[in-house]
């Protein structure tokens, strides 16, 4: 190999360790910016994801490792007598926050370094500055991609009253409703009023499922859980893991469906899924099977699990963990049983 040639590895190596530690700064200016303003804005950070680095605020604050490249912030209101015009301006305001902080961070960090560099060795503050500038331009670009919004596009209809702006609304207040620690029977009947009217989004299905089934309404639950899949199944992700399970469970416990039970826990293989939720499923589908014992001894290590994240929000899943404990779900219950 030409010596040149091998002169040059050393240069690569430091110019692309300084890309890569320019765009986890540029990251983190982005995020805190979100965060910052988010709290200044009046709303409670819920959770923080910063690649493999997640921090939750979900009942009991608790960091974590995931599998995942990602990057991002969930704001929800502190309680439930905010007003969709506070709420409105204060989302726009915080995500405007991000790309406008990585922006500013861009410039002064070129400016810093004497301007771009387009030939010769490039300092850190200025690769660090021209990767803040990119991705702050990129984000403000009003894109969509699945679910997802980026910055602009949220921006974009929060500002323009949109009707996405309403599911973003709607959406922002029912997930501060149900990290709020209150029972899903006792949700906003407005917000699931709200939900009803947007058919076609998994997550509002989701919350009009919890809401029925804790109601004791397990065949309106099952057809919410239904849609939710419908919506899904055909461009599923590892983000919907905690769906799929569910629906093993609710096909194992309420329908007596074993195959179906099992099949959902194979598609929920690989998301993040918490432990007791998992440990819910399991034990609903092997009562199906007819392992009530294996059951009853999955739903026993699933309140142990449930028990050491000291969550106050979850009352429902541990009556459906004590439920199966007790070996109820060896035999589904009519679909019209209550659940207790």
């Amino acid at each position: 190999m030409d010596p040149r040639v091998v002169a040059q590895f050393p240069l690569l190596a430091l110019s692309f360790g300084f890309i890569l530690v320019g765009l986890v700064v540029s990251v983190l200016v982005h995020e805190l910016a979100h965060v910052v303003v988010g709290y200044a804005a009046g709303l409670r950070v819920a959770r923080v994801q910063l690649g493999p680095l997640e921090i939750r605020d979900y009942g009991r604050p608790r960091v974590r490792l995931v599998r995942s490249l990602q990057a991002g912030v969930v704001l929800v209101p502190w309680d439930r007598t905010t007003t969709l015009e506070p709420l409105r301006l204060g989302l726009f305001i915080s995500t405007a926050a991000g790309p406008l902080a990585g922006l500013v961070f861009g410039v002064v960090a070129i400016w810093l370094a004497g301007g771009v560099h387009l030939r010769g060795p490039i300092s850190f503050l200025d690769m660090a500055g021209q990767t803040s500038v990119i991705l702050s331009v990129l984000n403000f670009l009003p894109l969509r991609t699945g679910d997802a919004l980026a910055d602009g596009r949220r921006m974009f209809s929060l500002l323009l009253r949109t009707r996405e702006c309403g599911q973003i609304l709607a959406a922002t207040m029912m997930l501060g409703e149900a990290l709020s620690g209150r029972r899903p029977r006792d949700w906003d009947q407005g917000l699931l009023d709200v939900m009803e009217r947007s058919p076609n989004e998994p997550f509002a299905r989701l919350c009009l499922y919890e809401a029925s089934i804790d109601r004791g309404e397990i065949e309106t639950a099952g057809r919410h859980l239904d849609a939710a899949v419908d919506l899904r199944k055909e461009k599923w992700t590892a983000a919907d893991a905690i769906l799929f399970n569910e629906a093993a469970y609710y096909a194992a416990r309420h329908r007596g469906d074993a195959r179906a039970g099992r099949s959902w826990l194979g598609l929920a293989d690989g998301g993040t899924v918490q432990g007791y939720m998992r440990a819910r499923a399991e034990a609903a589908v092997l009562c199906a099977e007819g392992r009530g014992l294996e059951g009853r001894q999955r739903a026993v290590a699933g309140l142990a699990s449930l028990a050491r994240t000291r969550r106050r929000d979850e009352a429902l899943c541990r009556e459906q963990l004590e439920e199966l404990a007790r070996g109820a779900g060896a035999l589904a219950r009519p679909l019209l049983s209550r659940a207790r």
